[in-house]
């Protein structure tokens, strides 16, 4: 009697490893997966291989790396004097700007576990993806959010699909997060429901010296591969009306 039971005892618990030995091995596959767009962006020669870009190879993406800070530099010039302005960024740009200068110049900028993050812009969307971990216990996390511009200085931002490989993750902790960090940079972050989705609404002060100067972010447009956006930077005698901060 107690060698059978003893050995139903071991019967079930080799049934018990093996299931889970079975779903690790799944969990772990399932991590493993990487995106299509990440996949074709995550090395620099593989990026620009995909671009418009005669010869490609990492000159190719040295050059678009440049281009992005110089992109950068004009918009901020620009922004500080009165009047209109606009500024157009690619998402080969950018990625070239990830790839390159991030990590040669800013290593400090990601948290830590997380490198190598790429962008791909579609049609009001933008959809992220960033190795987290460290060594071999690695992961691609990858976010694919709706980005409007509801009014002058206020976005709307909606998280349609959150992974992690091929889990998906609940996404209104993300944007908890994401709130809390943008709160950290001066701006009003609010989480709604909004026609039975979570959104969560940013606020820019226009204003950021004293008074003396506000800035104000009209016009957002993401298409397929390019983001615009255009405003006006007003001196304080000419500042009209600032908008107000989202009720809740």
């Amino acid at each position: 009697m107690k060698q059978t039971s003893w050995r139903r005892l071991r019967s079930t618990l080799l049934a018990c490893l093996g299931g889970l030995g079975l779903l690790l091995l799944v969990v772990a596959a399932l991590l493993k997966y990487e995106p299509g767009f990440y996949r074709e962006l995550v090395s620099p020669a593989a990026m620009a291989a995909g671009n418009t870009v005669a010869g490609g190879g990492v000159d190719a993406v040295e050059a678009l790396a440049r281009r992005a800070v110089t992109k950068a530099s004009a918009w901020h010039a620009s922004i500080s004097r009165s009047g209109g302005w606009e500024t157009a960024v690619t998402a080969d740009e950018l990625n070239a700007w990830l790839a390159v200068d991030l990590p040669r110049n800013h290593p400090r900028w990601l948290p830590p576990g997380v490198s190598q993050p790429r962008l791909v812009f579609r049609s009001r969307h933008v959809v992220l993806g960033a190795r987290v971990g460290y060594g071999p216990l690695t992961a691609v996390a990858w976010l694919d959010g709706e980005v409007l511009l509801r009014d002058v200085n206020h976005l709307a931002i909606v998280l349609e699909q959150a992974w992690l490989g091929a889990i998906p993750v609940p996404r209104t902790p993300i944007l908890r997060e994401l709130a809390r960090r943008i709160s950290k940079l001066g701006m009003v972050a609010d989480l709604r429901m909004l026609d039975g989705r979570m959104v969560l609404m940013v606020y820019i002060p226009s204003t950021h010296d004293a008074g003396a100067t506000s800035y104000w972010l009209e016009s957002l447009s993401i298409g397929d591969g390019e983001l615009l956006m255009a405003g006006e930077t007003r001196s304080s005698h000419d500042i009209r009306e600032r908008p107000t901060p989202p009720s809740s």
